[in-house]
This record gives structure tokens, C-alpha cells and sequence, in this order.
């Protein structure tokens, strides 16, 4: 009689076990998604409906961000920030804040999607040698990102509705600056 009580004890803790994997929860193979809410500094290198550009991204934090672009000539100079969905682009003396609005800004969509991987569910991520496939909506529309799983650094931001990809490199930690006191 103990061994049968032991045995069917046994039986249901493996189907519990097995249905959990295969069921309703989280799946035992989903990847860990690294901390993605930090912020960090990379070179961004952009593609967008037949256009080019390259830019410098800092990320300070979730909604804060700021696009200084170098590349092409035209737009050399040109520094775009996101805070929280607000958008402010500045050249030299000129100055524009665009504010909250529906209206299409790259350093926008770009800003939405990467800061939206908290809610990323686990079923939309993948993994292959080591990099992280997060499939996720961001203002409604399909876009992918692809991280480091060990480091966790953004490696790519692709939006095909915007015809829109970005790809990172050289990120690092964004860390702020604090002046020297005087004495």
C-alpha cells in the first residue's frame, strides 16, 4: 500500500512537472531574458527606406533618450531626444519639440521598441548561439529585437512596417558624468 501511494505521488508530481512545460506556464527551455531596463551608450548604424544614416544612442534610462547623428552630412549635428515619448530635435541655434503626437519619428519608433521588452512574453523569445530573438508589438506594429543573452547589450531593432533597421555595436554602460569640484 506505500509503495502504491508512493508511486502514484510520484506519477503526479512528473505530470504536474510535464504539463507546466508543455501547458499553460512558462515553457523549462524558455530563455532568461538578461535586465534589458538598463540604460547604455552604443554606435547605431540605421537603415530606412533606401536612407542611411549613423548616430550615436545614448539610452539613460526606460523613455529617455538621445540620438546625435554624424552620418550623412545633412543630418551631421543633428541631436534628436525621446523622453518618454516626447520628441526634441536640435542643429546648432535651431531647436523643435514635437511633443506627444501620431506622427511617425524613427529615434521614436526606435525608442518605443527597445523600452517595451519588459512586457516581452516568453513564448516570443528565441535563442540560437547565444544571441536572444525577443518578437514583440511596439505602437501597434511587428518589430525584433536581438540581444546578448550573457551580456544582455542590444545587438539589432528591425520594424519592417517602417521598412526600418538598426544595428548596434560598441555598447557600454551609460554611466553620467559628474564634473570635478574645485576647491
Amino acid at each position: 500500500m506505500k509503495i502504491i501511494r508512493t508511486a502514484v505521488s510520484a506519477a503526479l508530481l512528473c505530470s504536474s512537472v510535464l504539463l507546466t512545460g508543455c501547458g499553460g506556464g512558462m515553457s523549462l527551455n524558455s530563455p532568461k531574458l538578461p535586465d534589458l531596463s538598463g540604460g547604455y551608450c552604443a554606435s547605431a548604424e540605421i537603415s530606412f527606406s533606401g536612407g542611411k544614416a549613423q548616430a550615436e544612442v545614448t539610452r539613460s534610462e526606460p523613455g529617455c533618450w538621445e540620438f546625435c547623428f554624424s552620418e550623412p552630412p545633412e543630418l551631421s549635428g543633428l541631436i534628436m531626444t525621446v523622453n518618454n515619448g516626447e520628441l526634441s530635435a536640435s542643429l546648432g541655434e535651431l531647436s523643435v519639440t514635437a511633443g506627444e503626437g501620431d506622427y511617425t519619428a524613427l529615434p521614436v519608433v526606435i525608442a518605443e521598441g527597445i523600452d517595451s521588452l519588459s512586457g516581452a512574453k516568453p513564448e516570443n523569445v528565441t535563442e540560437e548561439d547565444g544571441v536572444l530573438t525577443i518578437r514583440l508589438k511596439a505602437d501597434g506594429k511587428s518589430c525584433t529585437v536581438t540581444a546578448d543573452k550573457a551580456t544582455g547589450d542590444i545587438l539589432s531593432f528591425r520594424s519592417p512596417s517602417n521598412k526600418l533597421a538598426v544595428y548596434f555595436s560598441n555598447v557600454s554602460p551609460y554611466t553620467e558624468e559628474v564634473g570635478l569640484i574645485e576647491e
